[in-house]
C-alpha cells in the first residue's frame, strides 16, 4: 500500500515543471510576434486579429504545460548528470511544447475543415518558433536559459 503523502510529493515536480514551461513556451511566440509587429503603424495595430493572437498564446501555454507535465522527469535531478538532463530536457520540452502548442492553435481549423496537409505543415512549423524567436534577439535565449535553470532548481526542491 502506498502512502498518500508520497503520491502528492511525487506529483509536485510535475506541477512545477508544467507551470514553468507554460509561460516559457508562450514567451517564444510573444517575442516572435513582437519582432514582427514592432514596426507596425497605429492603423496596422488596430487591424491585428487579437482573438487569434490570444488563442495562439493560450495554445502555446497549454502546449508548454502538457510538455512540462510529460517530461518533468528530466528536471530536478542532482549532480552533473541532473544538470545535463535538465539542459537536454529544456531543449526537448521546449520543442515539444511549441509543436503541441501549434497543434492546439490549429485545433479550431482541424475541427471545422478536417485534417489537411497544410495543417500538418503549420503544426510542424511550430518547431521553428523558438529558433525564429531567438534569431536576432539573443536576450530571448538568455531568458530561456534562465527559465530552464530556474525550472530545474525548483523541480529539485520539489523532489526533496
Amino acid at each position: 500500500m502506498t502512502d498518500s503523502s508520497s503520491e502528492v510529493r511525487a506529483a509536485t515536480p510535475r506541477r512545477v515543471v508544467a507551470l514553468m514551461m507554460a509561460p516559457t513556451s508562450a514567451m517564444f511566440l510573444f517575442f516572435l510576434l513582437r519582432e514582427d509587429v514592432q514596426n507596425f503603424t497605429e492603423l496596422e495595430w488596430a487591424d491585428l486579429p487579437w482573438m487569434t493572437v490570444l488563442l495562439y498564446l493560450l495554445s502555446m501555454g497549454l502546449g508548454g504545460a502538457l510538455a512540462g507535465w510529460l517530461l518533468a522527469g528530466l528536471f530536478g535531478r542532482g549532480g552533473v548528470l541532473g544538470w545535463a538532463l535538465a539542459g537536454v530536457g529544456g531543449v526537448v520540452t521546449t520543442l515539444l511544447a511549441c509543436l503541441v502548442g501549434a497543434g492546439f492553435g490549429r485545433l479550431p481549423e482541424l475541427v471545422a475543415d478536417g485534417f489537411q496537409l497544410a495543417d500538418l505543415i503549420s503544426v510542424l512549423a511550430g518547431l521553428l518558433i523558438p529558433v525564429f524567436a531567438m534569431a536576432g534577439q539573443p536576450l530571448v535565449a538568455v531568458v530561456w536559459c534562465g527559465l530552464i535553470v530556474l525550472t530545474h532548481i525548483r523541480a529539485g526542491r520539489a523532489r526533496s
